[in-house]
């Protein structure tokens, strides 16, 4: 969850950002949960309610970090997910375990790597990210005025395949230039000679000095940590917003995960569950799905959840890199699992609600719609994973666990805080498994 510091005569007041019990109205609260502002977020905008000292409302630095805050909070909003707490560092890695090489490559030699799939620029993430014209036209201008570009990162496995871990645009960049993808344009300096020109068209002096052009790279050792690479790829990223949790995965995924993942937030009993709320455009749909196969395994290995720690950032990090050597083909059985529970989860808390924290009040007609809480997410999509569709709705009028779950939310206060505060603790998800089982298995005919 977001936070703001602020001075309080000699100490420092970090205060916490959390939904109030109303579900309208933003705190700003203390470790010791003293709130010391409520605001509104009205379309782009936000209105202060009340607030009380050291917050001073006049204060120009205050103003620009909750300007920033609630640009985080629209961003977030418009994904179609709630908001979650920030977790803490756990298990941190050895500094000695740090292992990167500094290594030379011509940009012939690039392209002839990316061609061979020998250097991963990962599609998947890069669709999200791509630079417009002018921006990629000015990279390759400074190449051929022979301007030394910034320092890349690269991560290499145990095969000596290469990932980008820092400069993914600029060589996805040179690649598609290479492959005669877009011409020059709106260039400083070589207006006369290159403006317009693809690089098949160039003049030959200038292929050979592009193709002989040296980028200097930092190889990151196969046999560092996950954590390593993890954690290097989130200090040392430069291309643009930083990454979230997810992009950053995502970058480190196998094939064989990104490829599963991406199907699995293709499917139309996805979109249709969720009534297209959880948005791709910072990868949240894939992260969780990501959570889907996570929960999915722990319950298959023993029924229940325990094994859980209650870091679910760490505990992503460890199923990617669990994952590294798994192919697509052994991982469709979640792609199946997830098909089928979405296709409960519509059918019998109804697209407008399902995976959502609704109160009695928030499923009569003309509600406001609720954002999804991945903690009701996961819980409902792994406990309606392994029940027939058909029997379901055979058996099932439709809809029939929406008034049951919205009577739970609003008559059990433990299970609307675990859903509102601290929603990945381990207390919370097994609360909340547990609740979520006790409706199925007192209201689903099987």
């Amino acid at each position: 969850m977001p936070s703001i510091e602020l001075q309080n005569g000699s100490e420092i007041l970090s205060l916490t950002l959390r939904k109030a019990d109303d579900n309208e109205l933003y705190e700003l609260v203390d470790s010791s949960k003293k709130c010391y502002l409520k605001f509104k977020i009205k379309g782009t905008d936000y209105e202060i309610k009340s607030h009380k000292s050291p917050i001073n409302i006049e204060d120009e630095d205050f103003n620009s970090k909750l300007d920033l805050l609630v640009l985080d909070i629209i961003e977030q909003e418009q994904s179609g997910t709630e908001f979650e707490t920030d977790e803490d560092i756990i298990n941190p890695y050895n500094p000695d375990d740090i292992k990167v090489s500094p290594k030379q490559f011509s940009l012939k030699l690039i392209k002839e790597m990316v061609d061979s799939k020998d250097l991963d620029l990962n599609p998947d993430f890069q669709r999200h990210m791509v630079w417009d014209a002018k921006r990629r036209s000015r990279l390759i201008e400074s190449i051929l005025l022979r301007i030394p570009l910034p320092m890349f990162y690269f991560s290499e496995d145990k095969e000596g395949k290469l990932a980008v871990i820092d400069g993914l645009q600029r060589i996805s960049a040179i690649n598609d230039f290479m492959n005669n993808k877009f011409a020059l344009k709106d260039l400083e300096y070589l207006q006369d000679n290159c403006e317009g020109k693809y690089y098949k068209t160039l003049e030959p002096k200038y292929i050979r000095w592009f193709n002989l052009t040296q980028i200097f790279g930092n190889v990151i050792d196969p046999s560092s940590p996950y954590k390593v690479k993890y954690d290097i790829f989130k200090r040392i990223n430069t291309g643009g917003k930083p990454l979230n949790n997810q992009e950053i995965r995502n970058c480190l995924a196998s094939q064989g995960l990104r490829e599963t993942l991406k199907q699995m937030v293709s499917l139309k009993e996805f979109k249709k569950a969720t009534d297209n709320g959880i948005k791709p455009t910072r990868m949240d749909d894939e992260e969780v799905a990501l959570r889907f196969i996570l929960f999915r395994r722990l319950m298959t290995e023993d029924k229940k959840i325990d094994k859980y720690n209650g870091y679910m950032d760490a505990s992503l990090n460890e199923l990617t890199e669990k994952l590294q050597l798994e192919s697509t083909d052994n991982l469709s059985i979640y792609i199946t699992k997830f098909s089928i529970a979405m296709n409960n989860a519509e059918y019998l808390f109804g697209s407008k609600y399902a995976f959502r924290k609704v109160k009695i009040k928030d499923i009569q007609p003309n509600a406001w719609k609720q954002l999804i809480n991945k903690a009701l997410f996961v819980s409902c999509s792994v406990l309606l994973a392994d029940y027939d569709p058909e029997k379901v709705r055979r058996l099932n009028k439709k809809e029939k666990l929406l008034k049951p779950l919205a009577e739970a939310i609003e008559n059990d206060n433990k299970l609307w805080s675990y859903l509102s505060y601290g929603t990945n603790g381990k207390a919370n998800l097994q609360y909340t498994f547990s609740c979520i089982n006790k409706i199925i298995t007192e209201h689903l005919t099987k």
